[in-house]
């Protein structure tokens, strides 16, 4: 957890944003071991990624953000995942900042966010627990997964709410629950991230005990689909669909590292098919997601129009993370008996992917989801 300080020198355009990152990736390799060592962003990461403009892309136009695009901040998060996925997770996370803030109230927003360039983080699993009190509500939990807490302003949580010691229902009869932000003085972080790959997203635990949050900071989580809604709120999965760039840009670092190896050398014909086959699997991975982006794209930026549920039902993330694991072996392939040493680059590739798989969006399940999504609404995409 940090304090950043406000500042109005940030780029406010998405197009320069992109550049921006894009520009970023000479530091993005100088700080992957640091970071892949400590677990999370070093200062100058953070820093660097916070004058880049990374952290506003999800601000609203209303709000005076730059509503970057989803398909924009998967190239983004892309980007950065061609130098190092672990610094590329916190950035799709932190990115979803401006979509937690578009929640808020009016009063609420400017006092957690008089700049657009506080970072936040959050997860949603397990559920808290939130009592109502006059003036909202006494909170407390233990949440796994916290990507990106060390470098974090702002903290939120799910929970669910409790009345008289009953779960407060909503009209559909689900229990309410709601994302709430955590004052970050009473937050204590877990010493519970160590793990196989992506270590430097940073992935620890928190808890909170009896802490108290105002009502106007918080925000009904499964919130319906809202058409009068700013773009990137209209829908309550939008913020983690560019996660999917992640997948693409490991797969590109692979096929890098396997292009620069044959440079050296005299390839086999073996080698030069297995490279070429390799980054075929890459455009297709990055067509397939950025393709999926551009359709949700063209509905949310449509005024008084939400996405429908073909569009939003995608199975492109764990689609792409199947084309990078075939990358990941034909270029180790190539690579030859020097990817068993953990001086290599490209081991950090393969447990990275092992991180990113572990992941729900990347689960075959979602593919369940998108079929029986099909099926309810009688057709197919």
């Amino acid at each position: 957890m940090v304090s950043t300080p406000v500042t109005d020198e940030i780029p406010a355009t998405a197009a320069d944003i992109l550049a921006n990152v894009r520009a970023l990736t000479p530091v993005v390799r100088e700080e992957a071991e640091a970071t892949n060592a400590q677990g999370f962003l070093t200062d100058r990461m953070r820093e660097a990624l916070r004058t880049a403009g990374a952290y506003r892309v999800g601000f609203s136009r209303r709000h005076g953000g730059p509503e970057m695009s989803l398909t924009d901040q998967t190239r983004m998060v892309e980007a950065v995942a061609t130098a190092d996925a672990g610094i590329a997770w916190n950035v799709a996370v932190l990115a979803a900042t401006g979509f937690y803030a578009g929640r808020l109230g009016d009063a609420a927003f400017a006092e957690l966010y008089p700049s657009l360039d506080l970072p936040t983080c959050g997860s949603f699993h397990p559920k808290g627990q939130a009592v109502e009190v006059p003036g909202g509500y006494r909170v407390t939990g233990r949440w796994r997964f916290g990507s990106g807490i060390r470098s974090a302003d702002r903290i939120v949580a799910g929970v669910e709410v409790q009345r008289d010691g009953e779960p407060v229902h909503k009209p559909d009869g689900s229990v309410l629950t709601m994302g709430v932000w955590l004052p970050t003085e009473q937050v204590t972080l877990l010493d519970d991230w160590h793990v196989v790959g992506l270590r430097g997203s940073g992935s620890q635990g928190y808890t909170v005990t009896d802490a108290f949050v105002p009502a106007d900071h918080s925000f009904d989580r499964f919130f319906a689909p809202t058409a009068a809604a700013d773009p990137l709120n209209k829908h309550v999965e939008l913020p983690f669909y560019s996660m999917a760039g992640i997948s693409v840009g490991l797969a590109q670092h692979a096929v890098d590292l396997a292009t620069s190896h044959l440079r050296d050398r005299k390839p086999s014909d073996r080698q030069l098919t297995l490279l070429g086959e390799a980054a075929s699997y890459t455009r297709a991975a990055r067509s397939l997601v950025l393709d999926g982006m551009r359709a949700i794209d063209e509905q949310i930026f449509t005024d008084g129009v939400v996405p429908d549920e073909l569009t939003m039902a995608r199975g492109d993330a764990p689609m792409a993370q199947e084309f990078t694991r075939v990358v990941l072996d034909r270029c180790g392939e190539i690579l030859g008996a020097q990817v068993v040493y953990d001086s290599f680059p490209f081991e950090r590739l393969v447990r990275d992917s092992v991180g990113v798989t572990a992941h729900a969006s990347t689960w075959r399940s979602r593919w369940t989801s998108v079929g029986r999504t099909m099926v309810s609404a009688g057709a197919g995409r």
